[in-house]
């Protein structure tokens, strides 16, 4: 395990994430002109999935080294922790973004989507100019994305109660009845002291040794449990995302959307760490306010 170079990974992941959306955006303004091809909006959105997916194949190789400690990254503010599912955002976050982006607009379409009218394959509704064909690719993918996640938050929830019930639990007791033995024959040695006077010795190791062998064993397992856990759920993530990307949206509605997961990512995690900073500005006034004893 080596928490350094996953950290040092991450900080390189955000800084091509500040590049990309940089590049995404010069891209957007582009298409807005008309000065960018849709085969140009299509190589930008390669480079960008590209960029998920070498950060994925990154992750899954430190992630077999030690699972954990990418469910509650400490290089990640505590409210980027609280956020995160299976170590990153949830897949069906990107298409309810998705929607978010389609909603201003959309509303005016509402009622011929209901009434059957407006299907053709030239209307486009909302600000991205989503068409009914896509709306109904979009939610199909959507309800399949749901399903895949629960599946892989019940896998979770079941690894969580298997460490916790076996073989945990029976070790932590055999453990808990190895020290209290451990305990009785050194109080009987110090008792029946030997011939010369001295006090007896509890051999070194006592029998703790099987023990915390069975317990290592148990924790990388649960370890190897996660780091598989996080490797599937970033291939549905990536899977989502590159679904709505290349096969569902148009070059230029794909970009959009990347522009806007980027912006989000990248804000929240802005967000929190100001606060975190503003946060720690404060303790310590507070600290010493209290240990003075000032009055308020």
């Amino acid at each position: 395990m080596d928490l350094a170079r996953y950290a040092a990974c991450h900080r390189q992941w955000i800084a091509g994430q500040e590049v990309g959306l940089a590049e995404l955006v010069a891209a957007a303004a582009s298409a807005a002109a008309g000065r960018t091809t849709d085969e140009e909006l299509s190589a930008v959105v390669e480079r960008c999935m590209r960029g998920y997916e070498e950060y994925a194949t990154s992750r899954r190789a430190m992630a077999r080294e030690d699972g954990a400690a990418f469910f509650a990254p400490p290089w990640c503010t505590a409210f980027e922790n609280a956020v995160l599912w299976l170590g990153g955002c949830r897949p069906s976050l990107t298409v309810r973004l998705l929607y978010s982006l389609c909603g201003e607009g959309l509303e005016a379409h509402i009622e011929e989507l209901v009434g059957g009218r407006g299907r053709g394959e030239g209307t486009g509704m909302g600000l991205l100019g989503i068409k009914p064909a896509q709306l109904d690719q979009i939610n199909d993918l959507h309800h399949r994305t749901l399903r895949e996640e629960g599946l892989l938050t019940d896998r979770l929830a079941t690894l969580q109660e298997d460490i916790a019930d076996r073989p945990l639990l029976p070790i932590v007791r055999e453990r808990e009845r190895a020290a209290a033995a451990a305990a009785a024959a050194l109080a009987a040695r110090h008792v029946g002291a030997n011939s010369n006077g001295l006090p007896g010795r509890l051999e070194a190791g006592g029998s703790f040794g099987g023990v915390d062998a069975e317990v290592d064993a148990a924790m990388e397992s649960y370890r190897a449990g996660l780091a598989k856990l996080l490797e599937e759920a970033d291939e549905l993530r990536l899977s989502t995302a590159r679904a709505l990307a290349t096969q569902i949206l148009t070059p230029r509605q794909a970009v959009e959307m990347l522009v806007a997961g980027k912006q989000l990512h990248l804000s929240v995690r802005d967000w929190s760490r100001r606060q975190q900073r503003e946060q720690n500005a404060r303790l310590p006034r507070a600290s010493t306010s209290t240990s003075s004893g000032a009055n308020p």
